[in-house]
């Protein structure tokens, strides 16, 4: 089956998380195909969060049966691997040669070694005797004759020889090559969905629209605030500094922020009634568990009825069918005792023996009692690759597995129904109904499991998917999803940038979600990258504050409105004054509609001077004499800019104590100031005032205030009575 090309839409990346979305365009002009395949999809997605459906505007596709698997790369058309007995009979034939090879090399050795004798030396005072020079020729025409037709065959065997190799390792390679085509790398798995299509579907083109969860992802809020040079204007661009490692680019996409939590568990609320009359029982603790409802069975009858008209509306064609097996019948309840216990000891080729068969009979008791409630006989077994994890460690044919450290785990953590009875409010579940919800798949209705929940073997299921796509995977497939899984886990673990903070916690009790203008790129490297989110124009306005008390630096402090109809979360932004980087300082947290302050730092333009007076003088010269420190401050404001502008000067008077014997008077003000005691920065303070005054463009403004400090003659404030220096 042929995978369908789909491409990642719209991402919501929440504070821990992101849902991805995947579409692809559908034709169903030719019919419905009965599966649809959605490969190349990350490891690290969670198998209960995909969400599958067709959206149509011409009929109606319905789906079912989710079931996900592993996929990889296809690898070709494998070629064929040779017959076994064509290497046997070239390495016979090796041998052969190799062999007639060492037998000539041995014959020319021997005949090297011929030699003729020499002519023998003659007697003293005798002629030597005559030398046979036709045998000799003839010896020598021979030794040369039988050396050259040798070499010659040496010649052409040792070429056949290098034939002989080269066409040897040629069959090991295709050999080779054959038995590890179909191995898969772990770098090369990717998990895949399989959608069924029901019959029935009458649209003609439809999207395909998938969605799941994968945890590798996170982001913080950003900004950039970009003012013109009266700060009369700003556009704030709101920035996201998203890091994702879930196994997958997304290549643009509508990106999604959200502030909620979307895998956490809520409660919802129930109200409970209030009756008048009689005191009543309290009402029951709710059960953790209830037996399946009767009658279910009977939910099937219309798909019954209809698939046995289909099949009698076909003809009958006789097929050919291989004999039945007999198969040994299976232990019934019927063959223990009343205490459990086995009638007959069997032995390793029965499959039971007496200890598993005494561990099995409580399971069998249960399945006896649900079959009793059921309507109609029970469904046959669930298949290998859908049983349960407890179905696999109980069942009698696994009598040897049992004893295994896996299985002794598995009875372990079944042992646990004394501790659950107290936590599910009642009789503890037998040990079938001991399962991850999680790993729990309904049965569709032409399976025999139909109406009930069955546990996913999921390292059985993902070996199936790569079965029927003719791989094999020489290492734990299982191991691999589950360290993709877990990757996002280290990934919240990573510091955040400097300034940001985290969306959950300062979001509080309300939900929101910022999308993109544009779309964007994020790539799966676990870096932070600075994502744009959008950009609105907002009004401003500037404010020079200055506390000579302290320091006669004036600072400029920006005032703009949040133009964004949804609330501004805590985090670093950039100021940037007539397109030059002014600072980076945080942002609050913002109102919808509401005013943020930004300190653009110190105004080099205007010109704070604050000079005071001292004189201390007595009331008079009554018995009760009092004495009246007099302080006079004078502040002079030049504004040395091109245009108006507002100061806001900050100053404060002291404050005695609640029983102090200290009484301080305000006098003249000019021009008149306000009580300020800094609410907005949290710390609030006592005796301050401020005066909020505009400036024009090189005038000079003067502050003048005055204030008196009443205590009795014989008394002195601490530190001194002057106040002011």
């Amino acid at each position: 089956m042929k995978p369908i090309d789909t491409r990642v839409d719209t991402v919501t990346l929440y504070h821990r998380g992101a849902t991805v979305r995947r579409t692809a365009t559908l034709d169903f002009s030719t019919g419905a195909p009965s599966e649809l395949l959605v490969a190349d999809l990350p490891l690290s997605l969670l198998d209960h969060t995909v969400r599958a459906r067709v959206e149509s505007s011409s009929g109606a596709v319905v789906l079912s049966n989710v079931r996900i698997g592993l996929y990889a790369p296809p690898r070709g058309t494998p070629e064929t691997p040779p017959d076994v007995v064509a290497l046997k009979t070239v390495r016979s034939t090796l041998e052969v040669t190799r062999d007639r090879i060492a037998q000539l090399q041995y014959e020319l050795g021997q005949l090297g070694s011929v030699s003729v004798n020499p002519r023998p030396s003659p007697e003293e005072g005798k002629a030597p005797n005559p030398s046979p020079m036709f045998a000799r020729a003839s010896l020598e025409t021979m030794i040369e004759d039988a050396s050259t037709r040798r070499v010659e065959q040496l010649h052409a065997l040792e070429a056949d020889l290098k034939k002989r190799v080269e066409e040897e390792a040629t069959i090991l390679r295709r050999i080779t090559l054959a038995s590890t085509a179909s191995n898969v790398r772990p770098d090369e798995l990717k998990k895949s969905v399989t959608l069924q299509v029901l019959p029935g579907s009458t649209a003609k083109q439809g999207t395909l629209v998938l969605e799941y969860f994968v945890l590798g992802a996170r982001w913080a809020p950003a900004y950039q605030c970009r003012m013109t040079r009266d700060c009369r204007s700003a556009d704030l661009q709101l920035r996201a500094m998203v890091i994702q490692r879930s196994g997958e680019d997304w290549r643009g996409v509508k990106l999604k922020l959200s502030t909620a939590s979307p895998m956490s568990w809520t409660e919802l609320p129930e109200l409970s009634s209030i009756r008048i009359g009689r005191a009543q029982a309290p009402p029951p603790g709710k059960r953790g568990f209830r037996p399946p409802p009767q009658g279910a069975s009977s939910l099937f009858a219309d798909y019954d009825r209809g698939l046995n008209q289909a099949r009698a509306s076909q003809p009958v064609i006789p097929t050919w069918q291989p004999p039945a097996l007999v198969l040994a019948p299976m232990p019934t309840p019927d063959s223990f005792g009343s205490a459990g216990a086995p009638q007959a000891e069997m032995d390793d080729e029965g499959m039971v023996m007496e200890e598993e068969a005494e561990r099995e009979a409580p399971m069998r008791k249960e399945m006896k009692k649900m079959a009793s409630r059921r309507d109609g006989p029970m469904p046959p077994p669930a298949p290998a690759a859908m049983a349960s994890p407890v179905m696999s460690a109980m069942r009698p044919a696994a009598g040897r597995a049992m004893a295994s450290p896996k299985s002794a785990s598995m009875e372990s953590r079944l042992s646990v129904d004394a501790d659950l009875s107290d936590v599910l409010g009642g009789a503890a579940p037998s040990e079938l109904q001991v399962v991850l919800y999680a790993s729990l798949r309904l049965g569709p209705a032409s399976d025999g499991n139909r109406g009930q929940l069955t546990s996913v073997d999921r390292r059985r299921a993902f070996l199936d998917s790569l079965v029927a796509l003719q791989l094999s995977a020489p290492f734990d497939v299982l191991s691999v999803v589950e360290a993709a899984e877990s990757q996002g886990q280290h990934l919240f673990q990573l510091p955040a940038p400097s300034g940001t903070s985290d969306v959950r916690a300062e979001a509080g009790w309300f939900d929101y979600v910022y999308p993109t203008d544009a779309a964007v790129d994020v790539p799966s490297d676990g870096t932070w990258h600075s994502v744009p989110v959008n950009t609105r124009t907002a009004t401003g306005d500037v404010r020079y504050v200055v506390v000579p008390r302290e320091d006669p630096q004036v600072y400029r402090l920006a005032l703009v409105k949040n133009p964004l109809p949804s609330p501004l979360l805590p985090g670093p932004v950039e100021v940037y004054v007539a397109g030059e980087y002014v600072l980076t300082t945080v942002l609050p947290s913002v109102p919808p509609g509401g005013d943020f302050k930004l300190s653009l730092g110190i105004e080099q333009a205007v010109k704070v001077a604050r000079n005071t007076t001292f004189q201390e003088q007595r009331s008079g010269d009554k018995v009760v004499a009092t004495n009246e420190l007099i302080h006079d401050i004078v502040i002079d404001v030049v504004n040395n800019l091109d245009r108006e502008a507002t100061f806001e000067v900050r100053e404060r008077i002291p404050q005695p104590a609640e029983d102090a014997e200290v009484v301080v008077d305000e006098g003249k003000v000019s021009p008149s100031w306000e009580t300020y005691p800094q609410d907005e920065r949290g710390h609030v303070i006592q005796g301050g005032r401020r005066w909020v005054l505009s400036v024009k463009p090189g005038a000079t403004q003067t502050l003048k205030a005055n204030y008196r400090v009443k205590l009795y003659a014989n008394n002195e404030l601490v530190g001194g009575n002057r106040r002011e220096v």
